[in-house]
């Protein structure tokens, strides 16, 4: 299998004489794979997708995203989808659903920041895979929670990146959303995207390819019905 994503000896820490929020982490992530991260509120999920996506550097150790270095290389960024927490994002900023997901073509996007007609479609099919095309001109604001998350997954599908990276995209929103996101995220797997979802827990595993169970670092990796038994489960709750 092709390695998309290869991590060495990772320690990151966010002061300089703190504790380190994981230490000396190694994982390799593969093309065409679904992977669920999952451990508890903070366990260090979320600062490690940050790492990969290189908005968090290391005190020691490497990530290789597709051969390149995330924290150097910034062309190789375009390549990532990444999906915040929606805590992390203005929701009363002035932006309808188009404006978001528009957002997910800037990076391909020329010197003068022009739309082409390529990028328009992009956006278009992106919103109608997420079933929110007539939200088009809905405001940010006015967005459930559930179509909000369905928003932020169609500005990475916008994207087109080969690998997503996507923080908690199903906490608080209705079992619909869920089966929607899940479904447009198997059907990137399927066409060789590296798909990681962080969340402290996920009903529907039925898509997953691996769980890597988490807490300051990596305490198990597996199929889901090696993880997700109550001796496992124990070692991280």
């Amino acid at each position: 299998m092709d390695v998309y994503i290869k991590v060495e000896g990772l320690t990151v820490s966010y002061s300089k004489n703190g504790s380190p929020v994981f230490k000396d982490l190694d994982a390799e992530f593969y093309k065409g794979e679904m992977v669920l991260i999952m451990g508890p509120n903070g366990g260090g999920k979320t600062t490690f997708l940050k790492s990969i996506v290189g908005l968090v550097y290391p005190v020691s150790g490497s990530i290789s995203v597709l051969g390149r270095d995330p924290f150097r290389d910034l062309e190789v960024r375009k390549l990532i989808g990444y999906v915040p927490q929606v805590n992390e994002m203005n929701i009363y900023a002035p932006l309808t659903l188009w404006d978001l997901v528009s957002l997910g073509r800037y990076p391909h996007l020329g010197i003068f920041k022009r739309f082409s007609g390529e990028d328009e479609s992009k956006v278009s099919e992106a919103i109608e895979k997420v079933g929110l095309t007539k939200y088009v001109d809905y405001k940010v604001s006015e967005l459930s929670g559930g179509q909000l998350r369905r928003g932020l997954i169609a500005k990475a599908l916008a994207q087109d990146p080969l690998i997503y990276l996507l923080d908690e995209p199903f906490e608080s929103i209705d079992y619909v959303s869920e089966e929607v996101i899940l479904k447009v995220l198997g059907e990137e797997r399927d066409r060789g995207k590296l798909i990681i979802i962080a969340e402290h827990h996920l009903t529907e595993t039925g898509h997953l390819d691996r769980i890597v169970l988490f807490r300051h670092g990596i305490i198990k990796s597996g199929k889901p019905d090696e993880i997700l038994t109550e001796d496992v489960l124990r070692l991280a709750y």
